[in-house]
């Protein structure tokens, strides 16, 4: 699962608790409790749990300048946090354990209140974290996180295909640190995947059948990418992928009904009678951002047009659509709004010209466009390879 940075701001509470609650900054008096904690959550998980750490560990810690928070019983402990200082009111916490027999009954919320006491009488006043677990990620917004991309992190959907390649490409150029996500088409996500229309309309040809080679494409463009950028080891983050099925959305679904692509007559038409069709992807990936929560650059460029795009384009700044500005007949759309169309301005031939400058155009001879490929080579005919303005040339071919 992806990993989501959260934040919280550090109140004051009344919540007092017959626990002890420390924080440590060396093993100085406390090596005992350290050791039992250890014990404890290795007896648990140990096995099982990457970010396990052990006694050589807090000893590096402690020399970096964390500190560990502990909430002792008695002289057992049974709750702990790692703490780092991120600024003069930022703390991050990491590695947060509560007993398995505490859990369930209310008592971690307040702990952690309890816990941030300490906290603000030491004057800071935002706690920052990550999880991948939805399950933390609910408990944690009840007790007042937020989702906040505090690791300043440039999100975006990259496919490996000629637009999003572009957008990463010039996003690191301009030294944003990438973080690139994909969403792997083979599992079934629901929506239009479950929608008996696609069948009468697409017969077999979904999912699509271009996954493998677009990852492939990935690892290839990415190594290329690491000949040619500066310090894009670490700029450029190692692709999250998707393998879980994104939660239905009720606006979603509402919006892909009115005017998805897959259903043969739209319930929407322009003034002129014309269905408009949704790209399908769309049903995915605004899905995926609003459970998400952090904004995610989209690489469509303006080759999407008719009515609908017009009139969305015409409330984009800075590529972030303006929901109070949308007109009434169209504040569905808000469902885009979690997203920079970073895009929408330009246009591929536009891009290419830019590349040339920049000195990559060679790089999007490789990109993937096709999505129902025929002996691992574009099929030349669906929609996607018609909208390509280059040819796809096989790795390996001569750069």
């Amino acid at each position: 699962m992806i990993q989501k940075p959260l934040s919280c701001k550090i109140k004051k509470s009344d919540i007092h608790l017959d626990y002890k609650n420390i924080i440590i900054e060396s093993t100085d008096g406390y090596e005992t409790e350290i050791k039992k904690m250890i014990s404890v959550i290795s007896d648990e998980i140990g096995k099982i749990w990457d970010g396990m750490w052990a006694w050589d560990d807090v000893i590096e810690r402690f020399e970096k300048g964390h500190f560990l928070w502990l909430s002792l019983d008695d002289d057992s402990p049974i709750a702990c946090s790692w703490v780092e200082k991120k600024s003069k009111e930022d703390l991050y916490i990491y590695n947060t354990y509560l007993k398995p027999e505490l859990r369930g009954k209310g008592l971690a919320e307040k702990l952690f209140l309890f816990r941030n006491n300490l906290f603000f009488n030491l004057g800071f006043r935002k706690t920052l974290c990550v999880t991948d677990n939805i399950r933390a990620e609910n408990a944690l917004k009840k007790i007042g996180y937020k989702n906040d991309n505090w690791l300043g992190l440039t999100y975006t959907f990259w496919s490996g295909g000629y637009d999003s390649t572009w957008l990463v490409y010039k996003l690191l150029l301009d030294g944003k640190k990438v973080q690139p996500i994909y969403i792997d088409d083979r599992v079934n996500h629901g929506g239009y995947h479950s929608n008996p229309l696609v069948t009468q309309r697409g017969g077999d040809t979904y999912p699509r059948k271009s996954t493998e080679i677009e990852l492939k494409r990935q690892d290839w463009l990415r190594k290329e990418i690491y000949k040619r950028i500066p310090d894009s080891k670490e700029l450029f983050l190692q692709t999250i992928i998707i393998d879980q099925p994104i939660k239905e959305d009720v606006d979603v679904h509402e919006l892909v009904e009115k005017y998805n692509e897959w259903i043969p007559e739209p319930i929407y038409k322009d003034k002129n009678g014309n269905p408009h069709w949704l790209e399908v992807q769309a049903d995915l990936l605004a899905r995926f951002q609003r459970q998400f929560g952090i904004e995610i650059y989209l690489s469509h460029e303006n080759i999407l047009t008719g009515e609908v795009w017009e009139i969305m384009d015409d409330y984009l700044e800075d590529g972030r659509l303006i929901v109070d500005k949308l007109p009434e007949e169209h504040k569905e759309w808000k469902v885009f709004s979690g997203f920079n169309h970073a895009l929408r301005g330009t246009n591929k031939y536009e891009m290419w010209e830019e590349a040339k400058k920049l000195g990559f155009d060679d790089l999007l001879y490789y990109t993937w466009t096709c999505w129902w490929p025929v002996d691992d080579k574009p099929c030349n005919k669906c929609k996607l390879c018609k909208q390509r303005i280059i040819e796809c040339r096989s790795i390996g071919d001569t750069i």
